[in-house]
């Protein structure tokens, strides 16, 4: 109900927009209070902070599930990394697929969700990924254990 009152009242057109709303701005909607309105933007503010596999998830990028999302960022260390990264390489990553790695290319591609990232990282996003793991990265040794 919040989400259709914020985009009805033309508060909000994306979810970049989220970032930029103010307190007196979502009380004013119906059935929210001024507590309620600060809690709100309490929540997304705090939201900018998470880990990076969260806000590719969030994209809602076709066939990039949560795990999907988890398994591209233990191997890259950005969002940007895992946006500008080819076919091939987003094929090669254990959990992903050449459906996936099409699907990000591709919406990558337009340059109307091109804009998006660039207004979620000028909102204070995390892009970093904290699950990402150079030991796990693609490479012909990747998965592989020695014992010497």
């Amino acid at each position: 109900m919040l989400v259709t009152q914020l985009v009805n009242s033309g508060l909000v057109r994306d979810v970049a927009e989220l970032y930029l709303l103010k307190v007196a701005e979502v009380a004013n909607l119906e059935c929210m209070g001024e507590k309620s309105a600060k809690n709100f933007i309490d929540t997304v503010t705090a939201s900018k902070a998470r880990d990076a596999w969260r806000v590719l998830y969030g994209l809602g990028i076709l066939h990039v599930s949560a795990d999907a999302a988890k398994s591209l960022a233990r191997h890259f260390p950005t969002l940007d990394h895992i946006l500008d990264a080819s076919t091939d390489q987003l094929t090669e990553i254990e959990g992903s697929s050449e459906v996936i790695a099409n699907s990000v290319v591709r919406w990558w591609g337009d340059p109307v969700n091109r804009k998006l990232v660039k207004r979620l990282r000028k909102a204070g996003l995390n892009f970093k990924s904290e699950l990402y793991n150079p030991a796990i990265a693609s490479g012909p040794f990747a998965g592989k254990t020695f014992a010497l």
